[in-house]
């Protein structure tokens, strides 16, 4: 799985999140990938607004799993607890990025053990299957995101500590000692450096989440596809969801809700939500967009 490159900021653009009103439009609760919430979701989230009352999901931070909230499970706690607040009753709808994908299956298992039912269950190329890229896939990645200035020499040396030292399980140790140079100051190199950790501990949730056991849920899901060569078509989540609807998505698992591709991708996404409206939920204003 390729993680999406955007930054959890550590502000909480949803806390406390507002209880939405009858006559709101229908909620849609966006499940980040392992970076959180960042400028390309903004985006996405900005574009949705005319047909959805968006609200991103944040996970624990860096502090918290550090203290054993490490788990894809714990996330879809948090993420729980935020939905409940925000909309204690009537149909859900699940949007997941990447780990989010993974995070909102989990969510939904929970809402159904429950009661509560989840009227859209979409993907953002999220995959099942567990597949890591090649050092050659990874180092042509790179490459490309330093010319298009979406990362820069120090990040990448932050990843790479953040990824060595998870590796050796020192972790905490790395934290402590970035809290102990900045003394709660603001450092930009030890801010990027714990947002890297941070990332790299999600990531290490998602693929230990993989080899759990699941249950098949009852309902479909809408998995928005980028190319991937030699994988299957449904990336695996026919195994979790009683049907599954694969849509071709423009552009890479990186860069999917980000221009060029957003445009396109994101008249997939407004196609797949709009369907699940009922007459009541569809604003006049906007029933005739997507016919």
């Amino acid at each position: 799985m390729k993680l999406q490159p955007l930054r959890d900021m550590g502000s909480d653009p949803v806390f406390p999140p507002p209880r939405i009103t009858e006559t709101a439009l229908p909620v849609l609760f966006l499940l980040p990938g392992s970076l959180g919430y960042g400028a390309s979701l903004a985006s996405l989230t900005a574009s949705l607004r005319e047909i959805a009352h968006v609200v991103p999901i944040r996970y624990p931070d860096l502090d918290l799993m550090l203290l054993g909230q490490d788990r894809v499970c714990d996330m879809a706690v948090a993420a729980l607890e935020q939905i409940n607040r925000v909309q204690p009753q009537g149909h859900i709808r699940l949007l997941g990025h990447s780990l989010g994908g993974a995070v909102a299956f989990e969510v939904a298992t929970r809402l159904f053990a429950s009661g509560r039912s989840v009227k859209f269950f979409g993907i953002l190329d999220t995959s099942l299957m567990g597949e890591r890229s090649s050092a050659w896939e990874t180092l042509g990645r790179t490459i490309r995101r330093i010319r298009n200035n979406r990362v820069t020499a120090s990040r990448i040396i932050c990843r790479a500590l953040a990824k060595l030292t998870a590796a050796i399980g020192r972790e905490a140790a790395l934290a402590r000692m970035i809290d102990h140079r900045t003394k709660r100051q603001f450092d930009l190199t030890s801010f990027r450096l714990k947002q890297e950790l941070q990332e790299v501990l999600r990531a290490r949730a998602y693929f230990r989440w993989l080899a759990e056991p699941k249950s098949m849920l009852p309902i479909s899901a809408v998995l928005f596809r980028c190319k991937r060569k030699k994988m299957p078509q449904t990336l695996g989540w026919d195994r979790a969801f009683a049907k599954v609807d694969v849509v071709p998505s423009a552009g890479t698992h990186t860069d999917l809700v980000m221009q060029p591709y957003l445009a396109v991708n994101l008249h997939l996404v407004q196609k797949a939500l709009s369907q699940t409206y009922s007459p009541g939920e569809f604003s006049r204003e906007t029933s005739g967009l997507f016919t």
